[in-house]
């Protein structure tokens, strides 16, 4: 089992696309966008506010792309 590291501190619990996007450290909101269902988790619907994503499932998909390291992310994508 991989031991989590503590988060970020600042960073919002939940998160529009475009702060997530930043969080991921993608090049941008559409390329983040195009990573959700393959690399990145989808995201919670909040009534009243829209998609959010949640960091600690962000932090999990990031511990993911660790562990599978050797392998390209354009094999996913």
């Amino acid at each position: 089992m991989v031991q989590r590291k503590q988060p970020i501190e600042g960073w919002p619990r939940l998160m529009t696309a475009a702060t997530a996007a930043a969080y991921c450290d993608e090049t941008s909101v559409d390329a983040f966008r195009r990573g959700v269902g393959k690399i990145w988790p989808g995201p919670k619907k909040i009534i009243g506010k829209g998609d959010r994503w949640l960091r600690d499932d962000l932090d999990e998909a990031i511990e993911q792309l660790m562990m599978n390291e050797g392998r390209d992310a354009a094999d996913v994508l």
